[in-house]
């Protein structure tokens, strides 16, 4: 079972809280302490700086324009950037329903792979920056989009928007912690 960094932070600090307070800690010199201390100090500040950084962005991702006001370009900008994933997720999922309603058999002609063209490959902040989750969390928990999740695949010089059923999507460990410390703070 995988665990998000914050996790395994909190479970070794509480290890090591209990170590401190064993018989055995004794052995430990002060200064050995003190290295102790001081790496559960970090470990918790990093946890919490992380979530706090995730928490204040996803309030923009979640509600732009209450976030950063009604004439904020940057609120325009994500407000278009969401209805344009909105309008991708939707034309993917007609084709895939389409393709599942024409299936009669096994072999049969089906659409064997979807390319979208979207606005959203062609920003940095998305492809290359990291923001991109923040937008699948928005579609996953805003919209209730949930059959399928986007990402990007890059080809030669350009990056293509594409989905995955979600039994299939594999994140990796950084946006999962993300994903994860968004689903505790707003939909929990």
């Amino acid at each position: 079972m995988a665990q998000n960094i914050s996790e395994v932070f909190s479970n070794f600090s509480q290890k090591l809280s209990r170590f401190n307070k064993s018989p055995d800690a004794k052995r430990l010199s002060s200064v050995e302490k003190q290295k102790n201390s001081y790496l559960e100090e970090k470990i918790r500040e990093r946890g919490e700086r992380l979530r706090s950084s995730v928490v204040s962005t996803y309030k923009v991702f979640k509600a732009p324009f209450e976030a950063l006001g009604e004439q904020s370009d940057r609120a325009s900008s994500i407000d278009k950037d969401e209805q344009n994933l909105l309008k991708a997720y939707n034309l993917y999922k007609s084709c895939m329903d389409i393709d599942k309603e024409n299936q009669d058999e096994i072999g049969s002609t089906h659409i064997k792979s979807v390319e979208i063209a979207s606005p959203l490959s062609d920003k940095a902040s998305y492809t290359q920056g990291g923001q991109f989750i923040y937008l699948l969390a928005w579609l996953y928990f805003e919209q209730n989009c949930q059959e399928y999740l986007p990402f990007f695949e890059e080809t030669e010089n350009h990056h293509t928007l594409c989905f995955f059923s979600h039994e299939k999507f594999q994140m990796d460990s950084h946006d999962k912690e993300i994903f994860e410390i968004i689903k505790a703070e707003f939909y929990s």
